[in-house]
């Protein structure tokens, strides 16, 4: 017997080690490529395809609407209001349905004895089957609980605004980095053809310098002083040419373009000054009231003085009522069937004179420091407005230098190409001047990006929203796209409204110009 218990219980450990050893394996070479295949699919399907030269307003349609990280954005409010749903659900009281078998090996009985005598006084007996079921259904209300699970959903609740404080960070951070892609975008765009065909004139100049070299028809230490200056061109040709064609590339990324894929920008007609129509201490305020960071720090702060509630709620005692009703098919029950209804108070007095006073305490540190943070983040705010605007006022004066030097070295081109014409400069100088020439134009163009970028920066510091109030989430990313991202679908619609979009952000955009946005 006791070796056949042993054997058993041998058996039983060997089973349950086996149970309890899980074994990870690498991921293959085959299932690697499965998911790469699936993500480059996913990340630029069902996207409305570029068939004319994309305007400032379209980027930032696009990127909004199809940007990956707005996209992570919009799943996390998501998130955030399927928790909070849950927790709603958590101050019901709760219903309990149970039902149960049960079997015994022998019968239930017992005896009793005499506490006078100490003699038996009743004869071994049973008040219970070897077999019988049960059925029962309780509703057992907490009110502590429903009280805790109230202040709990309030949390969850300033949790979702936090969630759409952080996505509108995420669209004006977009909008910004669009702003500076684009621009730098349209500058490449304008002067790449330009710096290869100069480029290439350069390269030319100097292989006929070096084959005249070779002959013996030029005086050689003017030869290699002239090559020495073609190459200094050509690498300054170089070098701008890899700055701006990276442009256009970073702009493909910010509106999920695939990189390397051609597309055409809408070149604007002239270079019109962005002007700034609100003073400093105007931006300055509206910072203070339009910041995601410090709204954020609000709702945080709320959620902080939600958990001081929470934890003194928690000192008080527990008091849990209970209805319900009960069946069982024991045929030695008089009463096979009846209701209960119960009332129970639970009170952890330790709770009270030890760990809750410490925990609210605890929880009202965190408000005192959430206090602290939001007034250093206000410093911040007030700091990067000011370094902004200063940014900015200085970008307007480099781009009038900028301009008023494009136009001097426009002309000295033109006097340079004439004396060639009159045998009066040699070809190096010509293409020197030219490279003089195309620097400043490049800087022109470059300054005002940079222009264009601090006003930019100037609405993304004062928080301003690039969308207006009456776009929601959904109307960006459509509601079926949303329900792809988060039921995946084989064959996803392609939703059309990006034209409307176009529409509203760019009159938007005009009103941000006129400084009419508030």
């Amino acid at each position: 017997m006791k070796y056949k218990q042993f054997l058993l219980l041998l058996l039983l450990g060997i089973f349950v080690s086996g149970c309890t050893t899980v074994k990870v394996t690498q991921f293959s070479k085959k299932e690697i490529k499965k998911r790469i295949d699936h993500d480059l699919v996913k990340m630029f399907e069902a996207q409305e395809p570029i068939t004319k030269p994309v305007t400032l307003e379209e980027a930032i349609a696009r990127a909004l609407k199809y940007n990956l990280d707005h996209r992570v954005k919009l799943m996390e409010i998501a998130v955030a209001q399927r928790i909070h749903e849950v927790t709603n659900f958590n101050m019901l009281p709760m219903l309990a349905l149970d039902a149960g078998y049960n079997e015994r090996s022998n019968e239930y009985g017992g005896s009793s004895q005499s506490l006078l005598t100490g003699r038996e006084s009743l004869e071994p007996s049973t008040s219970q089957e070897r077999r019988y079921h049960t059925v029962g259904l309780n509703l057992v209300w907490n009110v502590l609980d429903f009280g805790i699970s109230h202040v709990s959903a309030e949390q969850k609740g300033n949790q979702v605004m936090i969630a759409k404080e952080r996505r509108r960070r995420v669209v004006q951070n977009i909008t910004k980095d669009i702003h500076d892609a684009y621009w730098r975008a349209v500058a490449a765009q304008r002067l790449l053809q330009p710096v290869a065909n100069l480029l290439k004139e350069a390269q030319s100049a100097r292989k006929r310098s070096h084959l005249l070299e070779q002959k013996g028809l030029q005086n050689p230490e003017i030869a290699l002083n002239y090559q020495k200056r073609l190459l200094e061109t050509v690498r300054q040709l170089l070098k701008l040419q890899e700055e701006l064609t990276l442009a256009k590339d970073q702009l493909a990324a910010l509106i999920n373009i695939r990189p390397g894929s051609h597309y055409e920008l809408a070149l604007p007609k002239a270079d019109q000054i962005p002007q700034l129509r609100l003073s400093l201490k105007e931006l300055e305020s509206l910072a203070l009231l339009n910041q995601p960071e410090l709204r954020e720090e609000d709702y945080i702060k709320r959620v902080d003085q939600l958990e001081v509630k929470k934890r003194f709620l928690r000192m008080f005692p527990g008091l849990e009522l209970s209805l319900g009703t009960e069946r069982s098919s024991n045929k030695f029950l008089f009463n096979k069937s009846w209701n209960n209804v119960g009332l129970r108070v639970t009170w952890n007095l330790l709770n009270v004179f030890m760990g809750g006073p410490a925990a609210k305490r605890e929880a009202e540190s965190h408000v005192v420091l959430s206090d602290h943070r939001r007034m250093a983040l206000t410093m911040a705010v007030l700091t990067q407005v000011w370094i902004s605007y200063q940014r900015y006022q200085l970008a307007l004066e480099d781009f009038k230098l900028a301009k008023e030097l494009d136009s001097i070295n426009h002309k000295l081109k033109t006097l340079t190409s004439n004396a060639l014409k009159a045998k009066v400069r040699n070809e190096l100088d010509v293409i020197f001047m030219q490279t003089q020439a195309l620097m400043s134009r490049i800087n022109k163009e470059i300054s005002y990006a940079e222009l264009q970028s601090g006003v930019a920066n100037i609405y993304h510091a004062v928080g301003i929203d690039p969308l207006p109030k009456t776009f929601t989430a959904h109307e960006i990313l459509t509601f079926e796209e949303t329900k792809k991202y988060m039921e995946p679908a084989d064959n996803p619609k392609v939703i059309e409204g990006l034209s409307d979009l176009v529409k509203e952000l760019s009159a938007f955009t005009k009103e941000i110009g006129a400084g009419n946005v508030r």
